[in-house]
This record gives structure tokens, C-alpha cells and sequence, in this order.
């Protein structure tokens, strides 16, 4: 340890100067490769990771007694140094957290925020590249997974939140992040992502809507809105009272309730608030002396919501005492998966207009954008409606970057891919709205290696073939017992770690410098 102690004493009292020249004397002494801008003072010492064989290990070196107590790796003393080293894991998470607690996920509140999907686990720098370059007043949800996306990614829960704390780590990110568990449906979904440290709760309440609501003439919806009242669902026996033929001012217009609009919003929607209230109830129960927010979507629905649709919703979320702090409607247009907006942009811009009013009307809370991937034609509008109050939300894009990397570095590897994702397009594209055929794009063999990535990163419809099919190739056992798609791709990623991180970088900060103005 002798020859980290002039450098580790320079790193601490210049504030982080000298941070290549504790890089190198920390590798020489640890017989690794420590990532630089992992460095960070910690304990009187220095805490960060290194690619140990292949494997991101965390580690720290402090004098006297240990930083981290890990649940999984190696403690040893020398020189007046302990030295503690374990792999970057679920396991050791909470020794990172204890002893770094800057880097432990927390609410965002009405910032501006900006959701990474990562169904990977090795964006996060990346992203944080992209945070630096163009997100300056945005707050990064780095650790954000759907229960949808986990179960076809076969990712639990304390692995997504691992990757993306300890990418942060990597990246050397110190400022605050957020961190949201997506479309919850179930309590046994808050359970699992709350034990995990999940802040920001996303509660999806689209089973419980009446996705036929719109098309009911007035004597369905009389018959319906009367069954609900018998059966005490949806607050149907207080809503008329309470909005029936009532005017509610905006500031960029009034909503009115006449009978058939306020039936409308409580048949669609009723039931939906019924599963809301206790979702976030029990949100409230597990996360109890801990921060928690909760975002509510009602965007995966067939019809726009309707103005008058999200005024209800809000009021009756305030009236039953739901607090929160982003909604996401469904907006006018469509919002399909890793392509830009389709549809009336002006239109679009006057409907959010609108819908911003409601969240500063009955909230405040922020507006939410999600399937919010590639929509740079939306970004804009959505900040200036908003006057920054916005969160948006992306996923799938980040694997499509990866996918970048393969066919810059392995084209071989990403033809492989491009085939088996065209085998699988036409089952897994059954549980989402797109427009991509499969006969839209060549397959990969007819394809020259110069045409190849515009093909199939470039144009719409060979973006979605690969979008929608992420599950089946992050899954898909190896060939004869080799190795997976999922191993093939993580290896080349990490072998290939600077050109990831440029292209995620370039990719967002395509999206974050319309929202940011950067």
C-alpha cells in the first residue's frame, strides 16, 4: 500500500486532483484496472471500481478500519490501509449505500425528470455521459424497469437496481437520481420493488379501465354508472353531487360536466381510482419512514384522455387524499415504440397545453411522456406546456444503442440477432401498437455491411422489429450449449465500453437538449 499513499493524500486535499495518478498507483497496487472516474473520497480514503478478470469490482481503501462491509468479497490490512474488495452486486449494494449514502435513489419531486431505461444493465455511464453533455436542471432516473420489462428480461428487481447504482458509481454521477418501478399493477409489485429500494412508483391502473367507455350511447351509460352506484364502485354516488353541471376554470379555458361527460369519466375511469387509492395506500405502508412518490398512468388506453377525463381524475385523486406527483394521459397521436411522434403536432401542442393546466390546477404535479423514446418532435412542446414541469420516459431505446455497438464492433453478431429478432417479430409485436411489417425491411443476409445499421437502426420499421423482441433475444438459450445472445452481448459491451458510452451519449443528448434548452 506503500505506493498509494502520496498519491490517495493528493486525491483527498486537492479535491480530486491528481485522479489519474491514484488511478495508476491504485492499479499497480490492486493488480487491476480501476476506473478512474469512479474514484471518490470516502472514509478518510477512496472508494471505487475496478475490472478485476472481466468483473466489475467495488472496492475501497481507507486508513484503519474497513469503508465497506461487504456481504460477498475479501477484507485485508496493509501498511495501515484495509482494503476491502467485492464484486458489483445485489449482495454488496447495501455496504455501497451505507458507506456512500449520495448515491442511494430518492424522490424527485416537481423537478423536472428524465427516465434511462436499461434492460441491459450496463447504460447507466452512458447515460450519465449524456446527464453531463445536455441534461444540466433535469433529474436522471437511472434505475428504471417495468415488472413487464423485468419478467421478459428475466431481471429481478435488487439486479436492475444494482446495475444502475453501481453504473453510477462508475461514472463517477454525484448528483441526485431517482429511481421508478413501472407499471405496478399488483401489491405484490410495490413489495418487491420497494424491499429493493424503488422511490418512485408508477402505478399502471389499465386493467381496471373500461376501455369501451367512449362508444356507450347515454342509456348504456346511464345503465352503467347506475350499476355502479349500487355496487358502491368508483365514487359513482359522490360524483354527481359533486361535478355534475359544474364548470371548472383552467386559466386556458373551463371544463364542464354535463351528464353524459362526468358518466363518461366515471364508468371509464371509476373502478381505476378505486385501484389506485389502495395502491397507494399501500405504497404508503411499505415505504413508511422512507421516501416514496407515485406517478399514475392511464396512457395505455385506445382513446385519448379526454380533458375533461384528466380533470376528473385529478380531482378525485385529491379528493381521496392520493397524492402525486407526475401523470401521464394518453395523449392524441401516436406514440409508438422507438420511432418519432405520428400525428398533428400542433394539435398535440394545444392538447398539452390543456392537459398541463389540469396538473397545475388540482396539483401541482408533473406531466409525464411515456413511450417517450425518440420523440424529439415532441420534446419541445412538452417544455414549453409545461414550463418545466415534465417528466419523460424511455426504455427501450438504450437496448437499441447496444445493438449499435454490436454492429459497429460485431457484424456478425448483430446479424444474428437481426435474424432471430425477425423470426420472433410477428408473436412479440402482439402486445404492442406499431406500424412495422416484417416484410418493410431486408433480411440481414441480402444486406451489405455498409447499409446494415441504417437498415435496422436507422429506418422506423427495422427500429421496431428489434424494439418489440427484446425479451425473446435477451433470453434465448445459446446454440448447442454455447453462449446466449444476452452473454455474447454483455461481453462485447464491456470489451467495447467507451464506444457504449458514446453512443448512448449522442443518442440522448438528441433527446434532452430540446427539453432542456442545453
Amino acid at each position: 500500500m506503500e505506493a498509494i499513499k502520496a498519491p490517495l493524500g493528493a486525491f483527498l486535499v486537492h479535491q480530486g486532483e491528481g485522479r489519474d495518478k491514484l488511478t495508476d498507483a491504485l492499479s499497480g497496487t490492486l493488480g487491476s484496472d480501476v476506473v478512474a472516474a469512479s474514484l471518490a473520497p470516502a472514509g478518510g480514503g477512496v472508494a471505487g471500481v475496478m475490472d478485476k478478470s472481466g468483473v466489475e469490482h467495488v472496492f475501497s481503501v481507507t486508513p484503519g478500519a474497513p469503508l465497506l462491509s461487504l456481504a460477498e468479497g475479501t477484507l485485508d490490512h496493509a501498511g495501515g490501509y484495509s482494503l476491502s474488495l467485492g464484486r458489483s452486486c445485489p449482495a454488496n449494494l447495501p455496504a455501497l449505500l451505507a458507506a456512500m449514502p449520495s448515491l442511494t435513489p430518492g424522490a424527485t419531486g416537481l423537478a423536472p425528470s428524465f427516465g434511462f431505461g436499461d434492460r441491459i444493465g450496463l447504460a447507466t455511464p452512458g447515460h450519465a455521459a449524456a446527464m453531463r453533455a445536455a441534461g444540466e436542471g433535469l433529474v436522471p432516473i437511472f434505475c428504471q424497469q417495468s415488472i413487464r420489462e423485468m419478467t421478459r428480461t428475466r431481471r429481478t428487481p435488487p439486479e436492475v437496481m444494482s446495475d444502475a447504482v453501481f453504473g453510477a458509481l462508475r461514472s463517477g454521477w454525484t448528483g441526485p437520481t431517482g429511481a421508478d418501478a413501472d407499471h405496478l399493477k399488483t401489491f405484490a409489485d410495490v413489495d418487491v420493488t420497494a424491499a429493493s429500494g424503488f422511490v418512485f412508483f408508477t402505478i399502471d391502473p389499465s386493467d381496471h379501465v373500461d376501455q369501451n367507455a367512449g362508444g356507450y350511447d347515454g342509456a348504456e351509460l346511464e345503465k352503467r354508472f347506475e350499476a355502479m352506484v349500487q355496487a358502491g364502485q368508483g365514487g359513482a354516488e359522490q360524483a354527481a353531487g359533486l361535478y355534475e353541471g359544474k364548470s371548472f376554470d383552467l386559466g386556458t379555458g373551463a371544463v364542464a360536466f354535463d351528464r353524459q361527460t362526468l358518466y363518461r369519466a366515471v364508468v371509464k375511469y371509476g373502478r381505476a381510482l378505486d385501484h389506485i387509492q389502495a395502491m397507494a395506500a399501500h405504497i404508503a405502508e411499505v415505504r413508511a419512514g422512507k421516501p416514496w412518490e407515485i406517478e399514475v398512468s392511464v396512457d395505455e388506453t385506445e382513446e385519448p384522455t379526454s380533458v375533461a377525463e384528466h380533470c376528473y381524475i385529478a380531482m378525485e385523486l385529491k379528493r381521496r387524499g392520493v397524492a402525486i406527483v407526475s401523470l401521464a394521459p394518453r395523449f392524441p397521436g401516436a406514440f409508438e415504440k422507438g420511432v418519432d411522434y405520428r400525428g398533428d403536432l400542433r394539435e398535440l401542442r394545444d392538447v398539452l397545453a390543456r392537459h398541463a393546466a389540469v396538473a397545475e390546477r388540482f396539483g401541482p404535479y408533473k406531466l409525464s411522456l411515456h413511450s417517450g423514446s425518440d420523440k424529439f418532435g415532441v420534446y419541445p412542446l412538452l417544455a414549453k406546456a409545461t414550463r418545466g414541469v415534465f417528466h419523460v420516459k424511455t426504455a427501450g431505446t438504450s437496448y437499441l444503442e447496444a445493438l449499435r455497438v454490436a454492429c459497429r464492433a460485431d457484424p456478425d453478431l448483430f446479424r444474428e440477432i437481426v435474424g432471430f429478432s425477425r423470426a420472433r417479430f410477428d408473436t412479440d409485436k402482439a402486445s404492442y401498437h406499431i406500424s412495422a411489417v416484417l416484410g418493410g425491411s431486408s433480411p440481414p443476409e441480402r444486406l451489405d455491411k455498409g447499409v446494415l445499421e441504417a437498415a435496422y437502426l436507422g429506418y422506423d420499421n427495422g427500429r421496431q422489429i428489434l424494439h418489440v423482441t427484446f425479451g425473446s433475444v435477451l433470453t434465448a438459450p445459446g446454440a448447442r450449449g454455447g453462449p446466449s445472445f444476452r452473454e455474447r452481448l454483455a461481453a462485447l459491451l464491456k470489451e467495447h465500453r467507451a464506444l457504449h458510452e458514446e453512443v448512448l451519449r449522442i443518442h440522448f443528448e438528441r433527446h434532452l437538449r430540446p427539453l432542456t434548452g442545453a
